[in-house]
């Protein structure tokens, strides 16, 4: 099985939002040595949360919808 990451620059959205709310990965770092990804709305970008890497590479819970630019970094 390959090892799925986030990348910057990545854009994901929530399952089962239809054309519900994007979201782009615009940096990581890790939280009690768990991956997270900080992401923004592509609607607002004056909205933001935090979630875990493993959280948006479940595809039960986000499907990514645009990939990351060739320089994107891993996480």
């Amino acid at each position: 099985m390959s090892k799925k990451s986030v990348q910057i620059g990545q854009v994901f959205q929530p399952v089962g939002a239809g054309k519900g709310r994007a979201w782009r990965v615009m940096g990581t770092v890790n939280l009690l040595g768990i991956p997270h990804a900080r992401i923004v709305s592509t609607e607002d970008g004056g909205v933001s949360k935090t979630l875990s890497c493993s959280v948006l590479i479940d595809t039960d819970h986000y499907r990514l919808i645009a990939a990351a630019p060739m320089d994107g970094m891993a996480a």
